[in-house]
């Protein structure tokens, strides 16, 4: 991800300087494509056996479920803390920005959108559960509810 951003950066630098040889002037501000940083979901999520496995071994998290209130209390996974991601915005003060935190929803989408807003507000180590709890209950718990 680092050298796709060093590359992206020289590249504007390199876009930047004058071209002596015909007097143009450079560009003020980078194209479309080269003002959008490649994202990569892999770098925000993670995979069903792995949080199985950081759960068996005691791992200290936070597990968060953005889904709708009816979702949770139709199921979610034990331990879970609900927040759903309509209230994120203005209710993630009451995570801390230190705390290792999983992220989960249904399928993996608002999840994945939850981890990238905490992101940005600063929180350092944040993942979504890819497949969401659909995906945790037919791979790891077999026993939950599935909608």
């Amino acid at each position: 991800m680092f050298k796709r951003i060093k590359e992206f950066l020289h590249k504007i630098w390199e876009s930047g300087r004058i071209n002596l040889r015909d007097n143009t002037i450079p560009r003020a501000a980078p194209s479309v494509e080269e003002a959008i940083l490649p994202f990569d979901p892999e770098d925000y999520t993670i995979h069903p056996h792995e949080l199985k496995y950081m759960i068996d071994s005691g791992r200290n998290f936070v597990l968060l479920d953005v889904r709708d209130e009816w979702e949770y209390e139709l199921v979610h996974i034990e331990g879970a803390v609900s927040i759903p991601l309509g209230e994120l915005p203005r209710r993630f003060r009451e995570l801390s920005p230190v705390d290792e935190i999983i992220v989960y929803c249904h399928h993996g989408m608002r999840s994945l959108d939850a981890a990238c807003l905490l992101q940005q507000l600063g929180f350092k180590s944040v993942l979504s559960i890819v497949g969401g709890i659909d995906r945790w209950a037919s791979e790891i718990d077999h026993d939950l509810q599935r909608y």
